[in-house]
């Protein structure tokens, strides 16, 4: 945004957290909508069921068995969220689609080669710009508020990383998370071999936890196995 934009066009929020209080909430609703029931299977999984999360093969099996899974969650989650009714003062209630649709229809195109000239210029020219982007009902959501504390811990930066200490220009570190792909420890022949057998489980398919949870035992088993055989 800023190499297209140019520096100190104000092309993205960044600062205090009350800022990010309308993503804090999506992250939240992700959180309660499936996110949650991911992450208590993924620990029942570490507690009684030899999970080893230091264990590359162990991760690179979770992504074979419910990477899929996971997706498909998060697909039908989004569908579900894009049609859901939002209310607004004096005006009908219009879910994020139609908001999206028709607000193309009405303002143009949006994006990096399709933002008019006009909307450029009301962005420059926003009255309070300390307040923008905080929703200040939800910002007294204690809910919400402890959501943000639980998954977003303060940095403490050194004299060292400021350029300026008493500057307040930008972000003096940016986030970043290298996520790495697991490497897969079988053959393309031996990951066939274990796919023919997943096939035949009859908690495959199944989208329940429980099952989700036998195929991971079955699939464990039957992965140490295949390793031991190559003796």
């Amino acid at each position: 945004m800023d190499n297209h934009y140019g520096l100190e066009h104000g092309a993205y929020i960044w600062g205090r957290s009350v800022h990010n209080i309308r993503i804090e909430r999506l992250w939240c609703d992700v959180t309660r909508g499936f996110g949650r029931k991911w992450s208590n299977f993924f620990l029942s999984l570490e507690y009684a069921c030899g999970l080893r999360p230091d264990l590359d093969a162990h991760i690179w099996l979770l992504h074979h068995l419910f990477l899929g899974g996971i997706n498909e969650d998060a697909a039908e989650w989004a569908r579900s969220w894009n049609e859901h009714k939002l209310r607004f003062d004096n005006e009908r209630t219009r879910s994020p689609r139609d908001l999206f649709f028709f607000g193309m229809i009405e303002n143009g195109l949006r994006g990096f080669d399709g933002v008019p000239e006009a909307l450029v210029d009301a962005d420059n020219d926003i009255e309070d710009l300390d307040a923008y982007g905080i929703d200040w009902q939800e910002l007294h959501d204690a809910d919400l508020m402890a959501h943000h504390t639980e998954h977003n811990a303060e940095q403490e930066l050194s004299p060292d990383d400021l350029d300026n200490p008493f500057s307040n220009d930008g972000p003096h570190r940016l986030s970043h998370v290298e996520v790495l792909e697991p490497l897969c420890p079988f053959t393309p022949e031996e990951v066939a071999q274990l796919d023919t057998y997943l096939a035949l489980d009859a908690h495959s398919q199944s989208r329940n936890m429980n099952s989700r949870r036998s195929l991971w035992i079955s699939a464990l088993t039957f992965c140490r196995q295949l390793w031991s055989s190559r003796d």
